[in-house]
């Protein structure tokens, strides 16, 4: 009768935590330490943790992927999309993306609803790119959780693992007169200059998202087991940025515009497209305004669909210079999923991409 208490006794402390493990970067999923890329996790995504092996971490990703962006055969699945496919927290183009899944990869199914696959996948991710939290539930007294009042809660202290954040600099200032032992006053206290052209990456090991040349001038936010983390600044014409959307797909087609054009009006989506010609619009296609230039298309990826791109006057220059029926990357905001009398989607392009 005691062993049986006892057994009870642990199980309820056992069942009173519950571990969480979350992606902390945008960290790079692998079908081996140090492996082929699977995915690319999005900051928050949560994960099932299994085993660990030296630097790495065992993972479990599940979510749900559009039919558009898989081939299925039986319960496999093998992602068709040549930019990645969204894997999404619900089954809904504007749920939440938990990662970015490579084209190629194949994952498990299931379960199937409407136009939506639940899917898992196994990977490997590098410890130092995950955290688990334990949250631990009100202890059991008579059947009913008791309360306790909360401790204190004492100043943060600094950890040796966690990253170590850098105070902000202070202004820069320019001595009263000419000193020949004077610092250079266009170098702020705690600037670096690159030592040779850098790859500037979305986290340790992550993917390239940038480059830095010698000539740069870095300020270190953070650090974090060999790497720093850096912020430049300079200048760049603002007819060559677009707005961040975070919301921008892969995952819907040319198809799911033409069935529900008010649902996905005003969308941006990140496309592969082949690009046949620019053209000046005729008063015929409704959605578009008379001389208006566009980039007739077929996608996107291998879908034979035609597609009206927009262009605004900053891009129809480069559009003009893309070689026929060349692959392009769009990243594009949706007019109108479906416009008279053709049905052809009609797009505003954000930014083309020559592949």
């Amino acid at each position: 009768m005691r062993c049986n208490s006892i057994v009870l006794v642990c199980a309820l402390v056992a069942s009173s935590a519950r571990a969480q493990t979350t992606a902390t970067t945008a960290a790079a999923a692998r079908v081996a330490p140090d492996g082929r890329l699977v995915a690319t996790l999005r900051v928050g995504a949560a994960l099932k943790a299994g085993v660990t092996k030296a630097d790495w971490t065992a993972v479990t990703m599940e979510g749900f992927l559009h039919k558009s962006v898989v081939t299925a055969k039986k319960d496999a699945l093998t992602v068709h999309a040549s930019s990645g496919a969204a894997l999404r927290g619900t089954a809904d183009p504007s749920g939440a993306i938990v990662a970015v899944i490579e084209d190629g990869m194949a994952v498990d199914k299931l379960s199937a609803s409407g136009d939506w696959f639940r899917v898992k996948r196994d990977a490997w991710v590098q410890t130092r790119e995950l955290k688990t939290t334990v949250a631990r539930a009100p202890p059991l007294v008579g059947g009913a959780p008791v309360r306790t009042p909360a401790a204190p809660v004492a100043p943060p202290r600094a950890s040796q693992g966690a990253p170590q954040r850098v105070a902000a600099l202070p202004p820069r200032t320019t001595p009263a007169g000419p000193s020949a032992s004077a610092p250079d006053p266009s170098i702020a206290s705690g600037d670096f200059a690159a030592a040779h052209p850098l790859v500037l990456r979305a986290a340790p090991d992550g993917k390239p998202s940038g480059t830095a040349d010698s000539a740069a001038r870095l300020r270190i936010v953070a650090r974090d087991h060999g790497w720093a983390r850096v912020q430049s600044e300079g200048w760049v014409r603002e007819s060559e940025l677009i707005p961040v959307d975070s919301s921008s797909v892969s995952a819907v087609s040319a198809a799911d515009l033409r069935s529900d054009p008010e649902h996905y009006k005003g969308s941006t989506v990140r496309w592969v497209v082949q690009a046949i010609a620019v053209q000046a619009a005729d008063p015929l296609r409704k959605g578009l305004a008379p001389d208006e230039p566009y980039l007739l298309a077929r996608g996107p990826g291998s879908e034979s669909s035609l597609l009206y791109l927009a262009l605004p006057t900053a891009l129809v220059a480069s559009a003009k210079a893309l070689p026929p029926l060349s692959y392009i990357m769009v990243l594009a905001r949706v007019r109108a999923g479906r416009s008279d009398p053709s049905g052809v989607p009609i797009l505003d392009v954000l930014r083309i991409v020559p592949r």
